[in-house]
């Protein structure tokens, strides 16, 4: 083995796209000789932080308060809205590297390797022009699946959003929409296929403006299940408007593509999906939730909803909570409102419309009792059906056996005794359900 310049380690918050910027930072970084290591031995830390809420930005300053390399890189949202607020990492080297700046992560390293870093804080800002019109990804021959352990590779082809919603700071934190070329697309799912790869995600801010010459996201996919091998394709979240009948065509006919769908919903009221900026309706959305229960039956179905949007009503939240429990899903992501500066929200908050903290969080309980019931229903309609499923990670104690565990084509997390090959398929009969830890349990057959 060459010996390493330096050790590394990155620690990722938020949502997918951070995980793949992440994967191409980790990519460059290997490529400058780095080595992963455990937070505590890194000669580089970095944080690829999210600034979806306030919360989100105060979550990663208390980390990096607490942890750190002789180099600190703090990246990712939070380092492109507040970079002020992401200078404060402990006694330690820090360089604030803003999401329009990403690509020049590694000459600073490069830099501080050479000795020629001199600050103690720098903030790097990129050009924002030509931010708007470059996608940074991981390059497929750069990650070693196997020896990395990688059981799901997420491969970003949009980034940036133009829609503005209501709540949401990301067009500000991202940039404006664009999309990686089609061809690119296709080149990195065959590297990451000859690499070992078993299931690939195509990770999108907003799937629904990826354009290229003329390609849609609908068509992306099937190019990609056309002209690829790859065992497995997962999509990213949609809007209930950008779930097209092409996509739910493809789902029912490849068995490729994955029956999982996430759908970012956040409300059911359409005065308040209105008042979020959302541009659809709960006809619309109601629409999309029978259409994919009548072309894909036994498609797994997470939905995004937030509680407490300011404005919200009583009547309005149980407008919602009547819309969930009549239609087919499997799993709720309750989000209770938590406000974000420089929104439209943040004004509304500033009007007077909040919606006060404790009943806030009886909604968001009223929606996670919810899902978690129907969650358990989902699980037990599954009893001794037969899953497929990629094996994740080392093997765990379960019930005092050593057991290994993966998700499905549904995405159904099953746990089957004995220690298997991580990154290998596995077939197993279900046999019994863990509501606790929402998962199913199998005997490999």
């Amino acid at each position: 083995m060459l010996e390493s310049r330096f050790t590394f380690a990155i620690e990722t918050m938020g949502c997918k796209a951070n995980v793949t910027d992440s994967q191409a930072i980790e990519s460059e970084l290997r490529r400058l000789g780095g080595r992963a290591v455990s937070q505590g031995e890194a000669d580089v830390y970095v944080l690829n932080t999210c600034t979806v809420t306030d919360q989100a930005d105060r979550d990663a300053e208390a980390v990096l308060r607490r942890k750190g390399g002789r180099l600190t890189v703090v990246t990712g949202c939070m380092a492109e809205v507040s970079p002020d607020r992401a200078a404060v990492a402990r006694d330690t080297q820090t360089v604030v590297i803003r999401n329009s700046g990403k690509n020049l992560l590694a000459s600073t390293v490069e830099e501080w390797l050479a000795g020629t870093l001199r600050e103690q804080r720098r903030v790097v800002h990129g050009e924002r022009a030509g931010w708007h019109g470059r996608i940074e990804v991981a390059s497929g021959a750069a990650l070693d699946v196997e020896s990395e352990r990688r059981t799901r590779v997420f491969l970003k082809v949009q980034d940036g959003c133009d829609q503005f919603c209501s709540y949401c700071i990301i067009p500000t934190a991202r940039g404006r929409s664009r999309s990686l070329p089609s061809d690119q697309v296709i080149r990195e799912v065959a590297l990451l296929v000859e690499r070992g790869a078993k299931e690939i995600v195509l990770t999108a801010i907003h799937a629904a403006d990826y354009r290229d010459r003329g390609t849609d996201f609908t068509a992306l996919v099937a190019r990609t299940l056309g002209e690829t091998k790859v065992p497995r394709l997962r999509l990213t979240s949609l809007d209930p408007a950008e779930i097209t009948p092409g996509i739910l065509d493809l789902m029912a006919q490849e068995p490729r593509l994955c029956p999982h769908l996430h759908v970012s919903l956040q409300s059911a009221s359409t005065r308040v999906l209105h008042a979020m900026k959302r541009g659809y309706d709960q006809y619309r959305a109601r629409e999309c939730l029978a259409a994919i229960a009548e072309k894909v039956p036994h498609a797994f179905v997470g939905m995004d909803v937030i509680a407490g949007f300011p404005g919200e009503t009583g009547e309005e939240f149980e407008e919602t909570m009547e819309f969930l429990r009549a239609t087919p899903w499997s799993k709720l992501h309750v989000f209770p409102f938590s406000m974000r500066k420089g929104t439209a929200a943040a004004r509304l908050v500033a009007e007077g419309l909040a919606v006060p903290a404790g009943e806030v969080k009886a909604r968001a309980k009223a929606m996670r009792d919810l899902s978690a019931r129907r969650m358990e229903e989902q699980l037990r309609k599954r009893m001794g059906g037969v899953m497929e499923i990629v094996v994740e990670g080392k093997a765990v104690e379960y019930r005092g056996r050593r057991c290994s565990q993966g998700y499905s084509r549904s995405y159904q997390r099953v746990i089957v005794p004995g220690a298997h090959g991580t990154n290998s398929f596995l077939r197993a009969r279900v046999v019994g359900v863990d509501a606790r830890i929402e998962a199913l349990l199998g005997e490999r057959i």
